[in-house]
């Protein structure tokens, strides 16, 4: 797998693998990840088997998507902020199109954080609007007239976004 491993820890940004019980995640991906390293789920977990394993593996961030179950539902927020090495991160899911998952990730984040991350659609996706970075990952396991794939969020003085086909 090809990406850039810089000084500081990784953030490595995945969405919509809906893997039920007993499915695991791409072994190319998690042979990659270190404890120093930060997974972010952006939701469509399915089981909570994947959020069990991610806990595991290093620091774990993950919010709800619309098609996980009642018992993830009540352990995962419907949108967070998280705060790592002086930078504000914000985690939705989405819904709708893609469009519509934008405007959501920048109505609830533009301008309250620098990097905003969002999902639901399947198709990885990176930009900067007004100073905040965006990234949509699209799906680890499950990509939409592409390539699955993941995004790396790196932390350097100004932040900077990877998306890897798998």
């Amino acid at each position: 797998m090809g990406f850039e491993r810089s000084s500081k820890s990784l953030i490595w940004v995945i969405s919509d693998t809906h893997l039920r019980k007993g499915q695991i995640l791409p072994e190319s991906f998690v042979e990659n990840i270190r404890r120093e390293d930060c997974i972010f789920h952006l939701g469509d977990f399915i089981s909570l088997d994947v959020i069990e394993f991610l806990n595991g593996k290093c620091r774990f961030e993950g919010v709800v998507g619309n098609c996980d179950a009642p018992d993830i539902r009540r352990i995962m927020p419907s949108k967070k902020i998280v705060e790592i090495e002086g930078k504000k991160i914000g985690l939705i899911h989405g819904r709708g199109g893609s469009h519509e998952s934008e405007e959501l990730a920048k109505s609830e984040f533009s301008g309250r954080v620098d990097i905003a991350l969002f999902g639901h659609t399947h198709i990885a996706k990176t930009y900067q609007d007004n100073g905040t970075v965006y990234l949509n990952p699209g799906s680890l396991t499950d990509g939409r007239g592409e390539n699955t794939s993941f995004g790396l969020l790196h932390l350097d003085d100004h932040p900077w976004t990877e998306i890897i086909q798998l």
